[in-house]
């Protein structure tokens, strides 16, 4: 497990902790900020670059649902 998974910015870690659920989760930091948690590291690694791109003002895109106005 790499603990700086994004290598153009070493900042941004994800590091296994007990965060009071059952089970260690995969904690995203910023600069040591909590960012968020998840259950595998995949999905914490993709938090942690979605983050960044928010950060980094990129442009997001965002499923909405469809809605049946007529």
């Amino acid at each position: 497990m790499n603990t700086n998974p994004i290598r153009s910015d070493r900042r941004w870690t994800v590091t296994r902790e007990y965060t009071g659920k059952a089970k260690p989760q995969f904690v995203i930091r910023f600069c040591g900020d909590w960012i968020d948690s998840r259950t595998t590291y995949p999905a914490a690694v993709t938090c942690a670059v979605v983050s960044k791109a928010v950060r980094d003002s990129a442009l997001v895109f965002v499923e909405e649902p469809v809605t049946n106005n007529h």
